[in-house]
């Protein structure tokens, strides 16, 4: 039994990417080469989670009968609702900085 089904793995892989490619693209000079700053993490978090929500809307659009499991999940929840989640927490701990 996996954790994700169908693309739902992207929900963790996507933010991992946005946040690779933050640090190639717009480095950030006050912290050397190689690091990013923590105002960095959390914008290429919140990006990467919010596709995931959008294609997680997309994806996970048909409708079920009661008991079957989204098309596209990651921890056995559509995979919208975790990276929901994630933005939510990136807002909220960007917000409290």
């Amino acid at each position: 039994m996996l954790i994700y089904r169908g693309v739902g793995l992207l929900t963790l892989l996507t933010p991992i990417a946005a946040l690779l490619l933050i640090l190639i693209l717009f480095p950030d000079p006050a912290v050397g080469r190689g690091n990013t700053s923590f105002s960095q993490v959390l914008l290429a978090f919140g990006l990467g989670s919010a596709i995931n929500v959008v294609l997680g809307f997309v994806l996970n659009r048909k409708p079920r009968t009661p008991g079957q499991h989204a098309s596209h999940h990651f921890f056995f929840l559509p995979m919208q609702w975790p990276a929901m989640a994630v933005v939510a927490v990136c807002v909220v701990v960007a917000l409290l900085r």
